[in-house]
């Protein structure tokens, strides 16, 4: 029993939750068909609940002048577009008196509370003052009535009031559609006008008429002379021809509407602080879901804005004391067809992050004017109560504070400008100084093969016969170096050895050591003994050993020796960036060779000049080009960490330890890797290269424990290297160049803003759609931004210099 009992109550006590729910969002609405009335005209009056079923009918107070009949017997129930379930009652306005009318607040029991209505005004005009036009459909020739009507013809500016197309037609010209009227404005803003549902009649010129209404509101945006229209409205009618046989028959017409022109007044001076744009009459009610928090964690606060006036256009109330408050950008749900509307509500959706301990949510403070007492107004919401606990940081600070002092964090880079640029000994790749990568490679390869030789050698070598031409060679080379008293001898000798064993052409060297012979061996005093001076003995010696060497090293470096010549892009370069013509200077170094061979240094100087030229965007994105080039230029990548501080750039986002790693040159990971690994294979090939017991032997198991420690530590350096390719491919990377730049919701200029994407920022394009980038950030941000905002850092074509967009000067800059 007691299971079923506590079922039952839990049953209950959610259906007071849903009962209390729906009493709270529970909202009566009431409207009109038109609110601009010809003299015996009937409008459509209707009376909703929104959510709550009525437990009767509203009372209908009596107006003077006015006569208000009901229309059915039983409440309508219907789902509005955009809205949630409504219990409509529907009631017939009609009046004789010309003039102005205003229905009171209607109250209606809903759930068991009392909801009221807003006021309604309206206005009833005498059908003699209409103007009349002439429009022909098919071969029918009829007169209509159109004008634009509004109740307040001298509005506050940013004050909504209430605006109608009204249009009468004669009965009998069967519209079948009424199009929606194409108007323009001027100085005014106004949502899309539709026909009304009910359709109304009266009679005109002695024949009845059809009037439609085309309700909506209109709110100035300036003060002075502001008008709307002229309109035109599209119909199709019907006609009934006989040609042979009856048929139906679908004309188009063409109905005008003239302008309408309104005197806007200014808002009166002296409005109190915190007033932004909100005119009207209003009421102010602020909620949230969350009591229970932990310091730090962001508060979802709802502000909701009723009653009458320029809900569309509201600025959200703000809090009357932000202190310690994080406070994030209100967003809104947008407001469909009830723009057309004066009466609604508006829910403001805020963000709030606590700083540090608060007790409660603040007040929010909503300052308007009310147009009809003409006077500012201020409304306070109550602070809402929390119960905000400490995080385990905050609690864990005392006891902190009574610990050792910690260390101190790496001092933070406190640059100022950027680095200078640099003198590379090329500013392409094809020439630059210093040795090959592949040079380390080669000799590790060279020695690992000398290894394998000796190896197999010591191996299979006495299989091998010795090469008797060698073997004679080498020999008479020991004659040679043998003689050692007699110069005269030596030297025939040696030409006796170049002559056989080089032929008739040896080389320059040895056709010295020739020549040399000749002038001393074979002179007038021929029987003289020649005399050789040591160091010459020891270099005809050198030279023919050189020569006889069966394995010989060719010198692959070599470098050029041309001059500079006097239109070097390398110093037309820096002679105009040392004259602050900072555009020649980048323009000289790009055209220094084919954009593929620039080096990262080329990349980076062209970087400083378009910072100093006044584009950090630029600058970014030619450091990044430098990067992409050498992911160890340690001085691009300094640079880049300056303008992104100094100009809050969206970047992808590291952890401490790769910025450590990014000191050392990626390069230099490389090259340890490969070192270690070398190390380790020749350490290896040793032991088959050499006997048991040789000294090399405890040199390489030295290198064993060397190597694999520098292979590890470089592969681990190359692997958490900072790489942005990560975040995206190459090709698909972009930085944003242009200052100002905004990310848009969608492809147009017009449509809402969703976050500033400052110079430098960088970015993955998803898509494009013709001038349109569809972008995301590191951050996870996604929307559009124009193409022109942004540069590639893989570039399609050979990138021309930038079109820096200089400051106009101005009493700060001139």
């Amino acid at each position: 029993m007691s299971g079923f009992t506590t079922i039952r109550t839990l049953t209950a006590l959610l259906a007071a939750c849903w009962f209390l729910t729906d009493i709270a969002c529970a909202q009566a609405v009431s409207r009109m068909s038109t609110r601009f009335l010809a003299r015996g005209e009937q409008a459509l009056l209707e009376i909703a609940v929104t959510d709550t079923q009525p437990t009767d009918f509203p009372r209908i107070p009596a107006v003077e002048g006015v006569e208000i009949t009901l229309a059915s017997r039983a409440p309508k129930t219907q789902l509005q577009v955009g809205r949630r379930l409504e219990y409509v009652f529907e009631y017939l306005v009609s009046s004789y008196a010309v003039g102005s009318h205003t229905l009171p607040s209607f109250e209606v029991v809903a759930g068991g509370l009392k909801l009221s209505t807003e006021p309604l005004s309206f206005e009833v005009f005498n059908p003699d003052e209409l103007k009349w036009s002439e429009a022909t459909s098919g071969r029918v020739s009829f007169r209509y009535a159109s004008a634009f009507r509004v109740l307040n013809p001298s509005p506050y500016e940013g004050e909504t009031t209430p605006v109608e197309i009204k249009l009468f037609v004669p009965r009998d010209l069967f519209v079948q559609d009424w199009g929606i009227p194409d108007f323009e404005r001027d100085g005014l803003t106004s949502w899309r006008f539709q026909p009304s549902v009910m359709r109304g009649e009266v009679n005109l010129l002695g024949l009845p008429y059809v009037s439609v209404a085309y309700p909506s509101t209109l709110t100035p945006t300036r003060t002075g002379k502001v008008g709307i229209g002229p309109a035109k409205i599209r119909l199709i009618t019907t006609q009934v021809v006989m040609d042979g046989f009856l048929q139906r028959v679908s004309q188009e017409v063409h109905v005008d509407v003239p302008k309408l022109e309104l005197d806007s007044q200014p808002l009166p001076p002296g409005a109190p602080e915190g007033f932004e744009n909100a005119v009207g009459d209003f009421k102010l009610a602020v909620s949230t879901e969350v009591t229970e928090v932990q310091e730090g964690d962001p508060i979802p606060v709802d502000i909701t804005v009723t009653g009458s006036g320029n809900l569309d256009t509201l600025r959200a109330p703000a809090p009357v004391d932000p202190t310690g408050w994080k406070l994030y950008e209100p967003t809104t749900n947008a407001r469909g067809d009830e723009r057309r509307e004066l009466s609604g509500s508006t829910t403001f959706h805020q963000f709030m992050r606590p700083l540090e301990l608060k007790p409660a949510v603040p007040a929010f403070r909503l300052v308007y004017f009310d147009p009809k007492e003409k006077a500012y107004k201020t409304l306070t919401s109550e602070p809402i109560v929390l119960n905000m606990k400490p995080t385990a940081a905050a609690s864990a600070a005392a006891a902190a504070a009574l610990a050792p002092p910690p260390s101190l964090a790496t001092p933070v880079e406190r640059m100022t400008d950027i680095l200078g640029i640099l003198s590379p000994a090329s500013l392409t790749l094809d020439n630059q100084g210093g040795f090959p990568k592949w040079l380390g490679h080669a000799i590790g390869a060279l020695l690992a093969a000398l290894l394998i030789a000796k190896a197999l050698w010591m191996r299979y070598g006495h299989r091998f016969h010795k090469d008797p031409v060698r073997q004679q060679r080498l020999a008479a080379l020991r004659e040679v170096e043998s003689i050692r008293e007699n110069d005269t001898s030596f030297l025939m000798s040696a030409g006796s050895y170049v002559e056989r064993w080089f032929g008739a052409h040896p080389d320059p060297e040895l056709r010295g050591i020739l020549e040399e012979r000749d002038s001393l061996c074979f002179r007038g005093d021929a029987g003289k003994n020649t005399t050789l001076p040591p160091d010459r003995r020891n270099a005809i010696l050198r030279s023919l050993r050189k020569a006889a060497m069966l394995l010989t090293f060719t010198l692959f470096m070599a470098s050029g020796t041309s001059n500079v010549r006097a239109e070097d892009p390398a110093t037309l370069a820096r002679q105009a960036y040392e004259s602050a013509r900072f555009d020649e200077a980048v323009a000289h170094w790009l055209k220094a060779g084919p954009y593929e061979s620039l080096s990262a240094d080329t990349l980076y100087n062209i970087g400083n000049a378009c910072y100093r030229a006044g584009s950090p965007g630029h600058a970014a994105l030619y450091y990044r080009r430098a990067l992409s080039r050498d992911p160890g230029h340690a001085e691009s990548r300094q640079n880049l960490r300056f303008i992104e501080r100094k100009y809050g750039s969206i970047t992808v986002h590291r952890p401490d330890y790769q910025y450590a790693l990014a000191k050392i040159p990626l390069s230099s990971w490389q090259n340890m890797l490969w070192a270690g690994a070398w190390i380790c294979a020749l350490a290896i090939l040793v032991f088959p290269a050499t006997r048991p017991g040789a000294k090399v032997r405890l040199l390489a198991v030295c290198l064993l424990v060397i190597g694999p420690m520098l292979a590890a530590s470089g592969a681990l350096g190359w692997r958490y290297f900072p790489n942005d390719s990560e975040f995206a491919s190459p090709s698909k990377q972009a930085v944003i160049v242009e200052p100002d730049a905004v990310l848009h919701a969608d492809a147009a200029r017009t449509s809402p803003e969703v976050i500033d994407a400052p110079p430098g920022s960088i970015c993955e394009i998803i898509r494009q759609s013709g001038r349109w980038a569809y972008v995301a950030f590191a951050t996870k941000t996604r929307g559009w931004i124009p193409m022109e905002n942004l540069e590639t850092i893989i570039p399609t074509s050979p990138p021309e210099p930038p079109r820096i967009r200089k400051p106009k000067a101005d009493g700060k800059s001139a």
